[in-house]
């Protein structure tokens, strides 16, 4: 026996099961992530609704015997396909739903985090729009810290501060905390960027300046932290290919 149902949600993920038929992870606002067969996707037209960083309304059907999900239709809202003409943007948004798949909590939040990353890469560039998700995800999680205190001693940073990192906490730390002997370092015009985008909206976070240069520093630094801090490891980090 089957039960139909339906949900907003983006495809996350896609791998090829066996003959013609994928698995498909879809990111939903009010159900986490579901694993989601489609079956003779690879010839049907389904395989172009289904494509990964797609966002739409799902038409699923589960069985109640097993729990098994399929996928029915697909209304799409939008295919996002810039974002794949881009290796660089795919390979970071491919990071982040490794991120969201792997991580220990799902709700609307990340949902709402994860689709407003989408249209702000889509139509920007991968470094900005990738900060706020690094930066607001591990907040959803309880992982990193404000970029105002210290987690550590929970001294407030002094305005000049060259911040340290702590591989205990997973998070920077003021210099007097750092574990790392200067190694892994964050300049005061960084710190206070992140302390900014920490508290404001995305849309917000896209009027507050600064250059392409520091943008792709900041990123490139995020993605050092996401070594030490994410809990599990991340495959796609560890291929290498984003920089």
């Amino acid at each position: 026996m089957e039960r139909d149902f339906k949900t907003l949600g983006i495809v996350l993920k896609k791998d090829n099961a066996k003959d013609n038929d994928v698995v498909i992870r879809i990111l939903t606002p009010d159900m986490g992530v579901l694993e989601v067969y489609v079956y003779g996707v690879r010839k049907s037209s389904k395989a172009v609704r289904a494509s990964v960083f797609t966002e739409g309304v799902f038409s699923l059907s589960r069985r109640t015997e097993n729990g098994k999900i399929t996928l029915k239709d697909v209304d799409t809202l939008s295919f996002h396909e810039k974002i794949r003409e881009s290796l660089e943007k795919t390979i970071a948004l491919s990071l982040f739903s490794e991120m969201i798949i792997k991580g220990r909590s799902v709700d609307a939040y990340i949902y709402n985090l994860f689709a407003g990353t989408l249209d702000e890469v889509e139509s920007g560039e991968r470094d900005r729009g990738g900060i706020y998700f690094i930066v607001h995800y591990l907040r959803s999680q309880s992982l990193g810290g404000d970029w105002k205190n210290c987690p550590e001693c929970l001294r407030e940073y002094r305005d000049d501060e060259v911040l340290g990192y702590s591989l205990s906490l997973g998070a920077a730390v003021c210099s007097d905390c750092d574990e790392m002997g200067g190694e892994m370092i964050l300049p005061p015009n960084a710190r206070k960027y992140l302390a900014r985008i920490y508290e404001c909206s995305l849309k917000e976070a896209g009027e507050i300046r600064i250059s392409d240069e520091m943008a792709r520093r900041i990123f490139r630094y995020l993605l050092r932290t996401l070594k030490h801090s994410f809990p599990v490891r991340l495959n796609v980090l560890e291929t290498g290919l984003i920089l």
